[in-house]
């Protein structure tokens, strides 16, 4: 061995929690840049590392497919450009869990490779049982908030990574230095490397669970949904606060109902240092009337997180930084509405969603639709696609605001939908949704979701959370709601979307004008007992830090 002095080997990852990736150990008599070509019966790809890249500490190799041999070889290159090598291994992964409760099953229902954005799609996913959160026992709640899996799966639907959870995951996000980026459901926030290695953790410092140990605490009494990343190296991040608001609401149909003290969930956007120092905080309730109320605002969404009986007023679902003019965004699922904030004044700059209840002092910010455009109701998750464009998941579930009645389901199908802004005429269009393309196979989806336009082909990825059955029960029965609280009929009266057996789908749009599917992943139970969703993804090109070359696969 010219440059070796340790004979390379492979080992599987000692964090349990992240099973499929292994690590590759030798020593050199120098520094070497390090080049690992991977190949399974099916495809093959090369990793190179630079020499600032210990192999004596392990060199991660990521992205195998489960319960498959691999072979690895391994070149290494001095400064003088002399070679030694390949030195050739093999290494065959684990098997993924049998178990249904702890992996879903995955159908691939098809993949244009050529038409697709390349690299891998990273999911959040989620499991509950069948029934409202409210009412689950201690062993179902358990069952659904002990639990996360984030998965990656190739361009064929094959998982090829893995993160096992002990706690339920929210967003997900990858930082420019490649690690990933999520809260916890308990308010945490987790920045985590590609083998598991929890790299730092931030937690709501007035979180109603206590402190956390080895955690920077954030002045916040949660963290929740979709954190962000900013140029500047801080986060963005929503977190929620309460307040007791006298003569409020009881009723959101008959708004002459008796009124009394109530107590408040309204969102704060914030912005903190890696030190966990807040430096810009926007608070809805500053800025927004607490007298304009939305479906959702009776509903039990913050009682099982620690706010037991508390109100959730505006339920903020994913907030993004607008790297064209500095701005945030912010989508507010119980305002049924999209918001524009001038990062500097702190002044809405304009309001896309329905018009109804706005008082005057909100008039001149609200966006006047033009041409063929759908507001969104209950929508999720807004990202910045252009100067003046986002795109959005749209649930559309209930299509109205307080007293019109619910639409039915029927009526309410998920979509992503693209917007563009002329904030100088105060107008909106929409210039994309896949409604249009859904024409054959269309989704309710009660909650969560996402839509990215991909960077290199434009295509757009839609995530499809919590589908339910095309069943006639969804489509026509007139004891649906979508209230997960029904004051109206009992539990025995009436059915929500959580009562039935949810999958999850992950389609990506290509084509002239992105009117092809060209991926689509479905993830189902088998036995419909369980029901699955993805709070989110994204499609990475790669699972490295951005000084480690992984290049594209080749199909064998």
């Amino acid at each position: 061995m010219l440059l070796f002095t340790q004979t390379p080997e492979i080992k599987q990852n000692p964090n349990e929690r992240v099973p499929l990736v292994a690590l590759v150990y030798f020593k050199t008599k120098v520094p070497v840049s390090i080049n690992i070509d991977v190949s399974n019966s099916r495809k093959s790809w090369q990793v190179k590392f630079n020499e600032n890249y210990d192999p004596v500490q392990g060199l991660p190799i990521v992205g195998m497919r489960a319960d498959t041999e691999h072979r690895i070889e391994i070149t290494v290159v001095n400064q003088n450009g002399e070679t030694d090598g390949p030195f050739e291994l093999t290494y065959t992964t684990p098997k993924l869990p049998d178990d249904t409760i702890d992996m879903p099953e995955v159908k691939l229902i098809t993949s244009d490779v050529s038409a697709m954005e390349a690299g891998f799609t990273l999911l959040s996913i989620r499991r509950t049982s069948l029934m409202r959160a409210h009412w689950a026992t201690p062993k179902q709640t358990e069952f659904e908030e002990k639990w996360g899996l984030i998965a990656a799966f190739d361009e064929e639907g094959e998982v090829v990574w893995t993160y096992l959870s002990d706690a339920r995951i929210a967003g997900i996000h990858q930082l420019k230095n490649g690690n990933l980026f999520f809260h916890y459901v308990d308010f945490r926030t987790i920045e985590m490397d590609v083998c598991g290695n929890i790299v730092r953790q931030f937690h709501a410092g007035n979180r109603p669970y206590g402190p956390v140990e080895n955690s920077i605490p954030i002045e916040a009494e949660s963290l929740h949904h979709q954190p962000h990343e900013l140029e500047n190296g801080h986060f963005l991040a929503l977190t929620a606060n309460t307040q007791e608001i006298e003569n409020y609401y009881t009723d959101i149909i008959d708004k002459t109902a008796p009124r009394k003290t109530q107590r408040v969930v309204g969102d704060n956007i914030v912005e903190f240092t890696p030190e966990g120092e807040i430096v810009w905080n926007w608070n809805t309730f500053d800025h927004l009337d607490t007298e304009r109320v939305g479906y959702g605002l009776l509903e039990p969404y913050w009682w099982v997180r620690g706010f037991p009986g508390a109100l959730d007023w505006t339920h903020g679902n994913g907030v993004t930084h607008d790297p064209h003019d500095g701005n945030v965004l912010v989508s507010l699922r119980h305002q049924d509405a999209i918001l524009k904030i001038d990062k500097e004044s702190g002044e809405i700059i304009w309001i896309l969603g329905d018009h109804q209840d706005w008082n005057s002092e909100y008039e001149s910010k609200l966006l006047t639709p033009i041409d063929e455009l759908t507001w969104p109701y209950h929508g999720h998750n807004p990202r910045v696609t252009g100067p003046n464009k986002f795109i959005m998941y749209d649930n559309g579930i209930i299509g109205t605001l307080p007293p019109h009645p619910r639409k039915k389901p029927a009526e309410c199908l998920a979509r992503a939908v693209e917007f563009e802004v002329d904030p100088e005429k105060m107008e909106v269009r929409q210039i994309w949704s896949s409604a249009k393309f859904d024409i054959e196979a269309p989704v309710i989806s009660f909650a969560m979701g996402d839509a990215h336009r991909l960077s290199n082909t434009g295509n757009v990825m839609v995530v499809d959370s919590t589908c339910a059955p095309r069943r006639e029960i969804l489509n026509n029965s007139g004891n649906l709601t979508w209230d997960d609280v029904d004051w109206r009929l009992g539990p025995r009266e009436s059915w929500h979307p959580t009562d039935f057996p949810a999958w999850v789908r992950v389609r990506e749009y290509g084509g002239e004008n992105n009117g092809e599917v060209v991926f689509e992943l479905n993830l189902l139970d088998k036995n419909e007992i369980i029901n699955w969703q993805a709070f989110g993804g994204l499609r990475v090109a790669s699972f490295y830090p951005p000084d480690v070359e992984m290049g594209s696969p080749n199909q064998g």
